[in-house]
C-alpha cells in the first residue's frame, strides 16, 4: 500500500456519495472512478480501448470505451449529466476553458463535476513554465493562432529531456505529433487553478459551488476539485420585479 493510501481512500468515499445518476468519466484509461451503486456511467476517450493500450503501453488492461468523442465535444445534449468525471484531463486539452464551459452546459442544476489535475511542482512537468490564465486567453480568442508545434517542443525539451535543434530532436518531435501523442499542453500548480476557476465565475458568470477543493500534498500530487452546479439565486428585488411584470 502506498504512502497515503487510506487518505486518499477516504478522499474518494467524500467524492463517491456525489456520483449518482447518469454521467461519464473522460479518459479514465485503466482506472474507473468509484461512483454510487446504480450510476450510470459512459466511459469516453478520443481512442478506442485497443488503441489506447498502444498509445499508453505502459498501462495495464484499459478501461472499455462507450463513446468515441474529443473531450470538449461530449456527445450528450445540454443539462443531462447528473456528474462528470475528469481525472488528469484538463491538462492534455489544448483549449481548458472552453472544456470547462461546456461540461457546466452538459451537467444538470445541482450536478457535479470531478477534476483531478497534477500539480507540475510534484510530477515531470516541473520544469516546465506554468501556464497562466491570460496565455489561455489569448489561445481562446485565436485559436487558429494555437501553436501546437511549440507546445510539442517544449514538452520534448523540459519533460523528455531532449536537446532542441538537434535531428534526433527533431525526428522525435514530428513522430510524437504524428502519432498525436498526448501530451500535457498546460502545467499548472494549485493558485493556477484557483485563478482559472474563479474566471470562469467572474467573467462568464458560471455557478460553480466548490465543494471540495483538496491541494497537491505529500501522499497525492495532484489538485482534486468537486464543484456543484448551483441554481440562480434570485434577489427579493428581482423576485417582486418579476411578479409585477408578470400582473
Amino acid at each position: 500500500m502506498g504512502k497515503g493510501a487510506p487518505i486518499r481512500w477516504v478522499e474518494n468515499q467524500f467524492l463517491r456519495r456525489h456520483l449518482r445518476g447518469r454521467g461519464v468519466e473522460i479518459g479514465a484509461l485503466w482506472r474507473r472512478a468509484p461512483v454510487e451503486a446504480g450510476a450510470r456511467v459512459w466511459y469516453v476517450d478520443r481512442l478506442a480501448a485497443q488503441d489506447v493500450a498502444q498509445h499508453y503501453a505502459e498501462i495495464g488492461r484499459p478501461v472499455p470505451v462507450d463513446v468515441l468523442a474529443d473531450a470538449a465535444r461530449l456527445p450528450f445534449g445540454e443539462e443531462s449529466l447528473d456528474f462528470i468525471i475528469a481525472s488528469h484531463v484538463l491538462e492534455h486539452l489544448p483549449f481548458p476553458l472552453s472544456a470547462l464551459r461546456h461540461w457546466y452546459q452538459l451537467l444538470t442544476m445541482g450536478g457535479h463535476l470531478v477534476l483531478r489535475i497534477p500539480d507540475k511542482r510534484h510530477t515531470f512537468d516541473r520544469r516546465r513554465e506554468r501556464t497562466r490564465l491570460e496565455h489561455l486567453q489569448a489561445e481562446e480568442a485565436r485559436p487558429e493562432k494555437f501553436d501546437r508545434r511549440a507546445h510539442f517542443e517544449e514538452w520534448l525539451e523540459k519533460v523528455e529531456g531532449q536537446a532542441k535543434g538537434t535531428a534526433e530532436f527533431e525526428s522525435n518531435l514530428n513522430a510524437l505529433m504524428a502519432k498525436d501523442y498526448s501530451i500535457h499542453y498546460h502545467a499548472w500548480i494549485t493558485e493556477d487553478i484557483c485563478q482559472l476557476l474563479r474566471f470562469t465565475r467572474e467573467q462568464w458568470g458560471v455557478r460553480w459551488q466548490r465543494v471540495i477543493f483538496l491541494p497537491a500534498r505529500f501522499y497525492r500530487k495532484e489538485i482534486v476539485v468537486l464543484l456543484r452546479k448551483a441554481p440562480e439565486v434570485i434577489s427579493p428585488q428581482r423576485h417582486r420585479g418579476t411578479e409585477k411584470n408578470e400582473s
